[in-house]
């Protein structure tokens, strides 16, 4: 809603300074009537835009695991290269998930950060996937999320998924403007970073 009020707000500005620059006399001109019509149309198909952008990222709830498997199914389906934080992964068990997976970790799209492996992260790896696990760093991130379209800044966005007791399971996406973002991009750096210290010692 905030989206299309600032849209109609810079649409009407628009309209204003025209008509101030050039105000009518009488009827208004069939040039008058045009440019009034084309800033309706420009503005009025950027708001729609913005609009379904906001929808698609705005926090959704899902009832039950097979529509939270739903949601990841589309998420890695529709995205490029993925790095996934999560305690187990349990949920790539679904053999439609595991098979997208497969194809992403042969083309080199497909990161893990886990707390603990399992045989089907470890068959992963063995196709491409990259594979850490930071569980004997001695730490566990209570925020589980996807980096999706990673290391593309323009189409880049993190997906978090949070569940409160009594509560529906919540999923957020949020671009790479956002400071969420940034901070899951930094959280996945550090582990990487400690990681890597772990095995040189």
């Amino acid at each position: 809603m905030k989206s299309l009020l600032n849209w109609l707000a810079a649409a009407a500005s628009l309209a204003g300074l025209f008509l101030t620059l050039r105000p009518p006399v009488g009827t208004l001109t069939t040039f008058q009537v045009v440019t009034l019509a084309l800033i309706a149309l420009i503005f009025g198909a950027a708001a729609f835009l913005d609009l379904r952008d906001e929808r698609r990222r705005a926090a959704k709830t899902y009832k039950n695991q097979p529509q939270i498997n739903d949601y990841m199914h589309a998420l890695l389906r529709d995205s490029g290269r993925c790095e996934i934080c999560s305690r187990d992964a349990s949920w790539i068990a679904e053999q439609r998930i595991y098979t997208l997976l497969e194809g992403k970790a042969k083309r080199g799209e497909l990161t893990f950060l886990v707390h603990k492996s399992t045989p089907e992260l470890e068959r992963l790896a063995e196709l491409g996937a990259e594979l850490i696990v930071y569980g004997s760093l001695g730490f566990d991130p209570v925020t589980r999320f996807t980096v999706a379209n990673s290391g593309n800044q323009a189409s880049a966005y993190v997906a978090i998924g949070r569940k409160k007791p009594n509560e529906l399971h919540t999923i957020e996406e949020l671009d790479s403007l956002h400071p969420t973002y940034s901070m899951a991009v930094d959280l996945i750096r550090s582990i990487r970073a400690a990681h890597a210290q772990s095995k040189k010692s």
